[in-house]
């Protein structure tokens, strides 16, 4: 039987051999000559005539996979000789024969498999399905005869018609494309060489760029191929967007890619507006134990009845973030408590319905608990936080931003209860003195970051505490503390090694002294705030930049409404070359002169000023303009 002239068939005069994935072997053979122009391919999904009707002549099973060989060893039962294949993949694989001149080229196939896969993977990833690659060849015969005397088995893994270059759904969904038209062009130029003239080359000549299969036919195989644990453990270093893309590719990769253990590690902040309850329900009925980390930061939709679905199917859950979840309420966290118990991090920031009844069920259901946010829950009082520090002695890291109700007795509970306290932030916390402060530096050594801004009852008594216990501090931020001075603040350079960001905004009391102080006994410091510090002059920058810590250490300086400071400043901060950010906005007596200095000499730094528009000029004969230019404007 002769194929018409530009049709695609496997061909030779022999049988062709392939690789049977069981014990026994079944036997292909067909003989028959092509013309010129027609094509014979070997690949997955193609075969000697029609896929799996070959004769059986050992009446064998037909049992078959395919298998690839990456030394260029043929296999059957009689000897292979002289096989010119061009072919990238060579699906005969082990047998009784043997292969003396094949030249085709094999010795990659190991590391196209590897490559194949990772590609597949990434054009899933990022354009939601495994779109197709076609490979060019140089100017040469197509004609691959997998031919030899012996028989064989064989059988294809997808459903594509015999011999030919299939596509996927993809490929067809590319078909109008231009760019790929003109990829698939040198390709069917290659399609008309003669067979003939091939077959006189030279085996040196011969071994022209390899054509691989059509990417997705490769990807099937691949797919197919390997085990689903490592597909699942690739899988598990995906995002959400990248598993719903992977999950549209394949009927394969959709179970797989919408596994529980897949799911280990969410973040839905990006669709927060998008998700609602119903979502929620069913990510946590399909991840159940799998799921431990879940953040539905800014999910307004989400109510009560979702959590507590959330809760009674994902008993492992470990870190839950609920900040800006203005519906839920204590109902939510009971069911929480009631089901969570290996729950170690909650942030409910924002979230204004949740009362003290909330800390209460996390004291009794969540033993474990180490970090919680309450920042401006307004509900929570002292009595909420009491019952928190009785029942998890484990806390480490606690914060209360902007509750009103929280004093020193919630302070000193925490004290009593947490001795291994690490992070405390009581920002805008009025009530608080310094007898809480005081309990909390002595019964909590492990203490490292502290705010305790716009506690405006606070005192050096504070600052002193600190540094005489806490010498491992390294975040200070005391903005609005307008009681400290410099002595507080001598105490803390002297003791407090480690300090590295601190935020001074508005103690108008501190002098060059304090920054003097800092610059010798804080060698680490990296962020430093000094807005609004009003007496702060060009010599205590000059103290600052003198310091161990200037020069590369510090990286950010912030010097708004330092009224102070001129030019002279700029000169001394030449020296620090890791400086990346400074603020000088409202500094009068800086000129855009000094600052383009500045850059000169550090031209990564960022300046943040603002200059005010020019007023009229002086008038010098006349009678005075009734109005200044702002009256004018207004």
């Amino acid at each position: 039987m002769f194929a018409p002239s530009g049709s695609s068939s496997i061909s030779g005069s022999a049988s062709a051999s392939f690789s049977s994935s069981s014990s026994s072997s079944s036997s292909t053979t067909g003989t028959g000559a092509s013309s010129t122009n027609s094509t014979s391919v070997s690949g997955s999904g193609s075969g000697s005539a029609e896929r799996g009707e070959a004769n059986n002549n050992n009446n064998h099973n037909h049992n078959l996979s395919l298998q690839l060989n990456g030394n260029g060893s043929g296999s059957g039962n009689g000897n292979n000789s002289n096989s010119h294949s061009s072919s990238s993949i060579s699906v005969i694989t082990n047998g009784n024969g043997n292969n003396s001149n094949s030249h085709s080229h094999n010795n990659n196939t190991h590391t196209n498999l590897i490559s194949g896969f990772c590609s597949s993977i990434w054009r899933s990833a990022t354009f939601g399905s495994a779109t197709p690659v076609v490979v060019s060849a140089a100017p040469a015969p197509t004609s691959v005869s997998a031919s030899g005397s012996g028989s064989g088995s064989g059988s294809a893994m997808s459903d594509c018609s015999s011999s030919s270059l299939s596509a996927s759904p993809d490929a067809a969904c590319l078909a109008d494309n231009d760019d790929d038209q003109q990829q698939r062009q040198p390709l069917q130029r290659s399609e008309a060489i003669s067979t003939d003239s091939y077959l006189g080359q030279d085996s040196d000549d011969a071994q022209q760029p390899q054509t691989f299969l059509g990417a997705t036919e490769l990807d099937d195989e691949l797919i197919k191929q390997l085990p689903k644990e490592v597909l699942l453990r690739v899988f598990s270093y995906l995002d959400v967007v990248s598993l719903c893309r992977c999950a549209q590719v394949c009927k394969y990769w959709n179970v797989l890619a919408l596994d529980g253990s897949s799911w280990q590690k969410i973040n839905l902040f990006d669709f927060q507006r998008d998700i609602e309850g119903p979502v929620i329900e069913n990510i946590s009925q399909r991840c159940r134990g799998f799921l431990k980390s879940l953040s539905l930061r800014g999910c307004q939709s989400l109510g009560d009845q979702s959590v507590r679905t959330l809760a009674n199917h994902c008993h492992n859950i470990e870190h839950l973030d609920l900040s800006e979840c203005k519906k839920i309420t204590d109902i939510s966290t009971q069911s929480i408590s009631r089901y969570c118990t290996k729950l170690t991090a909650i942030n409910l920031d924002s979230c204004s319905n949740i009362t003290d009844n909330s800390l209460k069920y996390l004291s009794d259901g969540c033993p474990n608990l180490m970090e919680i946010n309450v920042s401006w829950c307004h509900l929570i009082s002292e009595n909420g936080v009491e019952a928190l520090a009785r029942g998890c002695v484990k806390l480490r890291k606690f914060s209360s931003k902007g509750c009103k109700q929280i004093n020193d007795n919630a302070i000193m509970c925490l004290a009593k209860y947490c001795p291994d306290i690490m992070v405390l932030n009581v920002h805008s916390c009025e009530t608080i003195s310094d007898s809480s402060v005081r309990q909390l530096a002595a019964k909590c050594p492990k203490l490292q970051k502290l705010c305790v801004s716009k506690c405006a009852d606070l005192t050096d008594l504070s600052l002193m505490a600190l540094s005489q216990h806490n010498h491992l501090l390294n975040t200070l931020e005391v903005s609005g503390c307008r009681n400290f001075t410099d002595i507080g603040f001598q105490a803390l350079g002297r003791n407090c090694k480690y300090l590295e960001r601190m935020d001074l905004e508005e103690c108008n009391q501190i002098t060059d002294l304090t920054l003097a102080h800092l610059a010798t006994g804080c060698p680490g410091l990296e962020k430093l705030t000094l807005s609004h510090c009003e007496l702060i002059t060009d010599d205590g920058i000059r103290h600052l930049t003198t310091g161990s810590c200037a020069a590369e250490i510090l990286s950010v300086l912030e010097l708004d409404n330092c009224p102070l400071i001129t030019d002279r400043t700029l000169e001394h901060l030449v020296s620090c070359h890791n400086l990346q950010r400074i603020e000088l906005f409202d500094c009068q007596l800086i000129t855009r002169t000094a600052i383009r200095k500045l850059k000169n000499h550090l031209p990564n730094i960022k300046v943040h000023a603002y200059f005010a528009p020019g007023t009229p000029p002086a008038v010098t004969s006349g009678q005075r303009p009734r109005y200044c230019r702002c009256c004018e404007i207004l």
